[in-house]
Parts: C-alpha cells; sequence; structure tokens
C-alpha cells in the first residue's frame, strides 16, 4: 500500500512514489519506453481490473509494439509485478515536527494525499489481483507493505527518544492502525480528510494506543 500509504503522488518526505519527470528525462530511450509500458499496465490493472487486461490493450496504451513488451516480460503476471515495484521507492525519512503528535499528523497529511491522489483505483485493483495471483501478493506485502513499517518504526523510535513513548512502545501500532484509518475514511466513506479528522486520529487514537502498548509490556514484564 497498498500502502499501502499506498503508492502514489506523495512527496519525498516519506515516499519518492512514481519516477519524477526530470528522473525519467534523464533515463535512456529503452528505459523510458520501460517505464510508458508499467504505466500503461497499472492504468489498464485500475480500469478493467488483472483478469481482464491484456498484453494488447498493455500495448496498445503505451504505444509499444508486442514485441517490445515481450522482449522484456514473458507474460502478463511479471509485467504487473515489475509494473508495481516500479512504484515503490526507497522511503526515506517522515518530517521531524519535534513532537510524536506533529509528526503523526504530518504523515497522515501526506498519506491522505496518496491513498486520494490519482492511485487510488489503481489500490483497488491491485487488492482485487491479489487475491488471484499468490506472485503479486507476495510483491505488495514483502516490497511494499513491509517497507511502510519503516515509517512507523522511526516515529516511535524519534518519540522513545524524545521521551514522549515508553520504551517498550509497539510500533506495529502505526502499521496496523493508521492505514486502516485513512484507507476506510477515503475509500469507503469518501468523508473529508481534514485537520480535524487528523487531529482526532493522532490525539484520540495513535497517541493514546501507542503509549498504553508500552505501558501493558512493562506491566507484563513486572509479573
Amino acid at each position: 500500500m497498498l500502502p499501502i500509504g499506498a503508492p502514489g503522488t506523495i512527496p519525498a518526505a516519506v515516499d519518492a512514489g512514481t519516477p519524477t519527470d526530470e528522473a525519467r528525462a534523464g533515463c535512456s530511450r529503452g528505459a523510458a519506453r520501460e517505464f510508458a509500458i508499467c504505466d500503461a499496465a497499472l492504468a489498464l490493472l485500475a480500469e478493467v481490473g488483472y483478469d481482464r487486461m491484456s498484453m494488447d490493450a498493455v500495448a496498445a496504451r503505451a504505444h509499444a509494439s508486442k514485441a517490445t513488451i515481450y522482449r522484456h516480460w514473458p507474460g502478463k503476471r511479471e509485467l504487473v509485478l515489475d509494473a508495481v515495484r516500479s512504484r515503490v521507492a526507497d522511503i526515506v525519512e517522515p518530517p521531524d515536527t519535534g513532537s510524536l503528535r506533529g509528526d503523526i499528523i504530518t504523515t497522515l497529511r501526506v498519506m491522505a494525499d496518496g491513498i486520494g491522489g490519482q492511485d487510488a483505483a489503481l489500490m483497488a485493483g491491485v487488492l482485487r489481483a491479489m487475491r488471484s495471483t499468490p506472485d503479486l501478493a507476495d510483491c505488495v506485502r514483502n516490497q511494499v507493505l513491509e517497507r511502510k513499517r519503516y515509517i512507523g518504526r522511526l516515529l516511535v523510535e524519534r518519540a522513545v527518544a524524545r521521551g514522549e513513548l515508553p520504551p517498550d512502545a509497539d510500533a506495529d501500532v502505526w502499521h496496523e492502525v493508521a492505514p486502516a484509518l485513512m484507507f476506510f475514511r477515503i475509500l469507503v466513506t469518501d468523508d473529508p480528510v481534514d485537520d480535524a479528522f487528523l487531529t482526532h486520529v493522532a490525539d484520540d487514537v495513535l497517541v493514546p494506543l501507542l503509549v498504553r502498548s508500552g505501558q501493558a509490556i512493562a506491566l507484563q514484564e513486572k509479573k
């Protein structure tokens, strides 16, 4: 995620997302062609789903010959896997605002921009395809979801260093709760992701859960 925060138009402060026009301009002609083919595959995945997309349709959307596509990918499964991987860039540090609350709100806002952007339909298409394509499911879990755990770990590590959280605070709280809340808000209820909602999630859900997770572990260790 997908977000997984999910791929999408996400500022470099959290996730690089799709290669920029500048990055593509510096690529070789062959690499630029591969980017275009991957983009076409993802667009069709979002529009018609994995089962209905075809290599012929990808070739037409990318203005490429089927021979060019088959030189790089033996079939649809391999192409979709590479296309998903092309949207997963190395995650850099999320913004450090000086407080856990500020870090959470800022990071959630960036997640909302990505989930609510042009890739929302793509995320839904990938999730559907994961049910019938084990390799794609493994790719998403290992290369997308697992990388997103880094954000939660870093937010918690910073908060522990500041003395805002107990040393044993469970970083998985972020990974398990934050994406679910954001996905439901944006993709299901379609309610606004405004400052009031982000503040509610930070103050009433995530910060209390993170604090309690550390306290619960400390109590268990004392018994």
